[in-house]
Parts: structure tokens; C-alpha cells; sequence
């Protein structure tokens, strides 16, 4: 492909050569690369790539943060929840937590969070977690159980200390959109309800994309010098596409939101990531969290009820009011947890490492224009971004930098 493209506009107009394939019309366009997946991480490369001067086109097979972007917890997380078994991903979260901030207010509350000691068990934990704060740089400060009880009055009596942390609540789908608004700015185009079919090979080379449109069934042809994957938990149906293997650890994480807020910060159990030991509060609701159930395929699971059950007991041991409270409704989201084939295994998947891995797969598996981004939380998708777009631009000889922490997102 040569260095001149032509624009890229949401109707196809001006490049799309038409024809027809069964009855449908067959478009076909240039661009120099394809992000497939519409979440947080997909829309944040996106806006990167915009960013740096690189053309781009983003498929979703539905509507943004339709998967685990649109449908997590919604904590910003402060990186103290990992601070003791996974470090480096800890030290990641709380650097974005402050750009998140910065550059997409609209999206966040800076509710704080706390996590609680009620137990021998508990207080046994809690120098490890302040100790395991202090060393990856997350301001964490003990208080007394009193003092916890003062600012947050529906708090279990039982509360002997708690730790004050800088978690928040963010929301995916602001953050979202507002990555696209900056993308289509710069020039960028996200295709929306357009699923990625195939994956075209020009023998040990990816040269583009097949995708069809969901509503109109139409189907464009996409020539491209790289593809990003940026599916999330799909990464590994999107790389056998291409015909690879991306090892996925998955597992979904059931959540129940109930019908009022009793506490202003996000609540945390003092111990190691469990079951049921998280409460955080979006909007006027509070969003209980959340289970661990490992599954196969990212499109096949079922909410089972004894996960409903257990988030209940467990949350109320934390804030009794919630035992009186209603559930409003429940829902899952499936974690991108990716298991590199060293570490390979049945480990427990709350031991797999949230860490993001940007997967070179001309490196890892002779496919040249083909790179994966998962892993990782929704508090690091910029981050991701960035790491993934580096290595586009080094592939391309492009020597432009990142600069998404620099600029506001626009509104949603």
C-alpha cells in the first residue's frame, strides 16, 4: 500500500467502490488500521492512533462499551485492591486514576473508597495492604473503626479500622464515547453494529478486514497495513480469525445493583480479592461485586443463583442496611484475562495477573500485521492504548508520541 489514503467517512462515500455479493452491496476501502472491538481499550487505540496522524477505522460488532466496558462494576480503581499480589498492575491503576481524572472528568465521581477490617482475619491483612500501597506509590491512611463509622454512618459497628484509598466510580460508556468524539476529530471513523467476519491473509501477512453490517447486512472488504485486536475477552475468537491462538484465562463476574445509596465511597473488604467483598456506589444505586466463575466462551455464560445469594451475604456483613434494601436488577460482564501459554495451567482465575499484554504476533507467531491488546482493567485502558499504538508507530517508522494524557476528552 502506498502512503496516500483516501478519506474515510461513515457512509463509505468517496472511497467505497460498490458491488454487489448474494444480493447485498459490497464496499470496499483503504485505510492504514483496522481496531476491531468498541470497548474502552479499543476506542482509547482508536483516538491514539487519531492522535498521532494514523488513519483508522474502528468495527464493532454492537453498540460502544456493549461488553465488559458498558458492563463492570464501574470502580476507578486506586490500584490498593492489587497492591499486595499483583504490584506492577497496582502501580499502573493509580497513575491512570490520576489521568483519568484529568482528561475525562465527566466520566468520573471521586467518591474515595475505604477498605474495612471487621475481623482478626482482617487486621491480620491490613499492614500488608498499606505496606503494599506505600511501595507502588497509592496514598493509603489508616483510620479508626470509630472514625470510619463517622464518615460513613451505615458501615457494620463491627468495623474496627479502615483504610482511606482513592478509588472512584467511572463510567464506561462516557469514556467511550468521548474517545470517539476525540478520534472522529482527528479524522478517525468507528462503524458501529459492523462485526468483523474475517480476517484477510496475504500468506504470513494480515492485509485487512471482512465485516459485515448487522442492520443492513451489507459487507465491506477493508485493506489495511495493520489490524488491531482490541476485543477484550473475544481476543482469542477474533486471533482464530486469523487462524492463531490467543490463550484466554476467562472468567465472569456476576454484580447486583440495589435501589438506593447508603454509603458515599466505594467499600472494600480488608483482605485479598474475594468474592463479595466489594460495594460501589453509581449514581443514586450501589453496584455489589462480584463473583469469579470461570467459563469457555465469552458468549456462553449463565448467572447462576447462588452468586446472587453470596454477594447479599457477604456485602451485608460490611453494610447491614443493604439487607433491607431491594434489588433493582443484576448482570455479568466477562473478564479478558489472558493466560501466557508459560504460565499455563488450572490456577484459581483470581490469581491470574490483571496485567495487559500487547501482543506482537509477527514476533510470537510469524503473522505480521496482526496485533492484541488484552488483559488489563478499564482504569488502564489509556495506558493500554499507548503501548499498542508505540508499537504500530514502530512498525510503521512512525515517530509521533502519544499525547491522550495531555488532552481533554470532549463531552459525551
Amino acid at each position: 500500500m502506498g502512503e496516500n489514503y483516501p478519506a474515510v467517512d461513515s457512509g463509505f462515500s468517496g472511497n467505497a467502490i460498490p458491488g454487489m455479493r448474494g444480493g447485498m452491496m459490497l464496499k470496499k476501502m483503504e485505510t492504514q488500521v483496522v481496531v476491531i472491538g468498541g470497548g474502552a481499550t479499543g476506542t482509547a487505540v482508536l483516538r491514539d492512533l487519531a492522535m498521532r496522524g494514523i488513519q483508522a477505522v474502528l468495527f464493532e460488532r454492537g453498540n460502544l462499551a456493549s461488553g465488559t466496558s458498558g458492563n463492570f462494576h464501574g470502580l476507578l480503581h486506586s490500584g490498593a485492591r492489587y497492591a499486595v499480589e499483583d504490584p506492577p498492575t497496582a502501580g499502573e491503576c493509580i497513575v491512570e486514576n490520576r489521568v483519568l481524572r484529568q482528561i475525562a472528568p465527566q466520566a468520573i465521581e471521586d467518591t474515595g473508597g475505604f477498605f474495612v477490617a471487621l475481623t482478626d482475619a482482617d487486621e491480620e491483612f491490613l499492614p500488608r495492604l498499606v505496606e503494599g500501597c506505600r511501595r507502588v506509590g497509592i496514598p493509603a491512611e489508616v483510620i479508626s473503626g470509630s472514625e470510619a463509622l463517622r464518615e460513613e454512618p451505615a458501615l457494620s459497628p463491627r468495623v474496627r479500622q479502615a483504610v482511606v484509598v482513592p478509588d472512584g466510580s467511572v463510567d464506561g460508556w462516557t469514556l467511550c464515547i468521548g474517545s470517539v468524539k476525540s478520534a472522529k476529530e482527528y479524522g478517525a471513523q468507528a462503524m458501529l453494529y459492523t462485526a468483523v467476519t474475517e480476517i484477510l491473509r496475504e500468506g504470513d501477512r494480515v492485509i485487512g478486514v471482512r465485516a459485515v453490517d448487522q442492520t443492513s447486512g451489507d459487507e465491506c472488504l477493508v485493506r489495511a497495513e495493520y489490524v488491531v485486536n482490541a476485543t477484550g475477552p473475544w481476543a482469542g475468537k477474533t486471533a482464530r480469525l486469523a487462524g492463531i491462538e490467543v490463550p484466554m484465562a476467562l472468567d465472569y463476574g456476576t454484580m447486583v445493583v440495589l435501589d438506593s445509596r447508603p454509603v458515599r465511597r466505594a467499600i472494600n473488604r480488608c483482605r485479598p480479592p474475594a468474592d463479595g467483598d466489594i460495594i460501589v456506589p453509581v449514581g443514586t444505586t450501589i453496584v455489589l461485586g462480584t463473583t469469579s466463575v470461570s467459563i469457555q466462551d465469552p458468549d456462553d455464560f449463565c448467572i447462576q443463583e447462588w452468586e446472587i445469594d453470596l454477594l447479599l451475604d457477604e456485602c451485608v456483613q460490611m453494610v447491614p442496611i443493604l439487607e433491607d434494601m431491594h434489588i433493582r436488577r443484576y448482570y455479568a460482564a466477562v473478564r479478558p484475562l489472558y493466560q501466557p501459554p508459560q504460565q499455563g495451567g488450572e490456577e484459581e482465575r483470581r490469581e491470574v495477573s490483571r496485567a495487559f499484554y500487547v501482543l506482537d504476533h509477527e514476533q510470537l507467531d510469524g503473522l505480521g500485521g496482526f496485533i492484541t491488546i488484552t488483559g488489563g482493567k478499564l482504569t488502564t485502558c489509556r495506558l493500554m492504548a499507548e503501548k499498542t499504538v508505540d508499537l504500530v508507530c514502530a512498525k510503521m517508522g512512525i515517530s509521533a508520541s502519544c499525547r491522550t494524557h495531555l488532552e481533554p476528552l470532549p463531552p459525551a
